[in-house]
């Protein structure tokens, strides 16, 4: 791979693949994606070979439509709505076997900026991808994909309206705001089990 390629943004990379079907582009977005996409698809389905179908799916998508890639928000957004459009799918066709797996927690109040600090301590200290995967069978779909999209790709609460459909802005806030409540609770209950 070419080292310019790792220092230049998604959205060049985007228009490197559309120009020219750019082959090191696709591996180095590829890269920067696999990771962030799989994790997604497994909070959509619960299931590790699911997910990695997904995954190969979701990229086929976004690859063969970056035409439809206008620009005009991030490449993440636009990423990230399709593997949402995709899992959404999946999970229409999977029927009743995947909505049994998404169990709601009870809520507690916190504030958002104490969340936000939890987030950054716990992905420092590593523990921020175990937290999530367990948050995953605790939070609806949707409520894990703003959570994800707010505190750990810090996307706006306008492009987290986009990519995730919301009707509006209040729609998405409602849905960070369900999730920062779940993680916290999911937090505590580590830290008590730790001290």
């Amino acid at each position: 791979m070419t080292p310019r390629l790792e220092s230049i943004s998604d959205e060049e990379l985007a228009a490197l693949i559309r120009a020219g079907g750019d082959e090191e582009a696709s591996a180095e977005l590829f890269r920067r994606y696999r990771r962030k996409i799989y994790l997604w698809c497994f909070r959509y389905t619960h299931d590790a070979d699911e997910a990695v179908e997904c995954t190969q799916e979701i990229f086929i998508r976004i690859f063969r439509g970056l035409d439809g890639f206008a620009g005009r928000a991030r490449f993440s957004t636009w990423a990230y709505r399709v593997a949402r459009n995709h899992c959404l799918g999946v999970l229409r066709r999977g029927g009743e076997r995947w909505w049994r797996r998404l169990v709601p927690i009870e809520e507690v109040e916190i504030e958002d900026g104490r969340c936000a600090e939890r987030v950054r301590v716990a992905e420092l200290a590593g523990r921020l991808d175990d937290l999530l995967d367990r948050a995953a069978s605790r939070m609806e779909p949707d409520e894990l994909s703003a959570f994800v999209l707010h505190y750990r790709e810090g996307l706006s609460v306008k492009e987290i309206t986009r990519t995730l459909g919301c009707e509006n802005l209040t729609g998405a806030r409602t849905l960070i705001q369900n999730a920062r409540r779940k993680f916290q609770r999911l937090v505590l209950a580590g830290e008590d089990a730790h001290g």
